[in-house]
């Protein structure tokens, strides 16, 4: 039996969301409100979101961490027209502050969601609505880049916006120099791609018996489960291969793999003891590659976010 998110109530209308301040249908409450496994993300979501807009109020940069994190709630909850939504803001916000670099990176994600939406046809971004909070962004991107940088750059930047919104606002790729061409992932686009990487380097390294190797990836795996919603597939994960593992006591004494169970303890509980000591437990990690560390960095910030809600 489901038990409803502490934010549906009841009123003369129907059924109301205190956290949104507004009216929902019985069907969304039903898909949503009444499932905790999916009520906890949107939570997550429009706190993020709402930190965001503080956070903007404030002209503090801490407004793009909490903007990102709701749009890949967003994501999770396959809310693809919210997410575009917050990363919108973003746009908009870096633009606003005189950073054209970072409010055309978030262009870029915004853009590979909405995209990737309608290939696959999700009914989020059939009406108009997110198409075109994003070609609103992108123009005022184009003002603030004629200005902001180099003629090259301008010209660059510019061809590959018009590409995207405003040639008929097809969202096709310029064609340019495949040398130049940006690749950005952020949101859940990100963790996917790590979550796939990551689950075939442990299993290459658990078979070649590189046993550290091996523990980071697949604790970098469970992470990647986490910020893709999955907390009780990302921990299963790696449980289960620590637990087949030939050396299985190395992995439950291992560093890495401590570390990331307080991760998961603090995401579920939002206790600030369990990320304190992750967070003391992080800088005593050894890393083989730059790359896992930054991710796992992302996201311990993330949790800590969560956490501090």
């Amino acid at each position: 039996m489901s038990e409803d998110c502490e934010y549906l109530s009841a009123s003369s209308t129907g059924l109301s969301c205190k956290l949104r301040n507004q009216v929902i249908s019985h069907a969304e409450a039903k898909a949503k409100c009444k499932r905790p496994d999916l009520s906890v993300i949107c939570v997550d979501a429009y706190t993020s979101l709402s930190r965001g807009q503080e956070a903007i109020t404030q002209k503090s940069t801490d407004a793009f961490p909490w903007l990102v994190d709701s749009a890949t709630h967003f994501e999770n909850l396959k809310e693809t027209d919210n997410a575009i939504m917050a990363i919108s803001k973003a746009i908009r916000y870096a633009t606003k502050m005189g950073l054209p670099d970072k409010a055309y990176e978030f262009f870029v994600y915004a853009r590979m969601m909405l995209e990737n939406a309608l290939e696959e046809g999700d009914p989020t971004v059939l009406q108009p609505g997110p198409k075109i909070t994003l070609i609103e962004a992108g123009n005022g991107l184009i003002e603030a880049v004629k200005q902001q940088l180099t003629s090259a750059a301008v010209s660059e930047v510019q061809a590959e916006l018009k590409a995207s919104l405003l040639e008929g606002v097809s969202l096709k790729k310029a064609e340019v120099d495949d040398t130049k061409d940006l690749v950005i992932y952020h949101g859940r686009a990100l963790y996917a791609k790590k979550l796939k990487e990551y689950k075939e380097g442990a299993e290459n390294y658990i078979k070649s018996g590189i046993v550290q190797n091996a523990v980071t990836f697949a604790c970098m795996a469970a992470l990647a489960e986490l910020m893709l919603g999955r907390p009780k597939e990302g921990i299963a994960y790696l449980t289960k291969t620590a637990n087949q593992s030939e050396q299985k006591e190395k992995w439950h004494k291992s560093k890495m793999f401590k570390w990331t169970k307080l991760i998961f303890k603090a995401f579920v509980t939002r206790e600030e003891e369990p990320m304190n000591d992750a967070q003391k437990l992080f800088f005593q990690l050894a890393w083989a590659f730059k790359d896992d560390k930054q991710f796992a960095q992302r996201v311990m910030d993330s949790v800590q976010r969560r956490v501090s809600q």
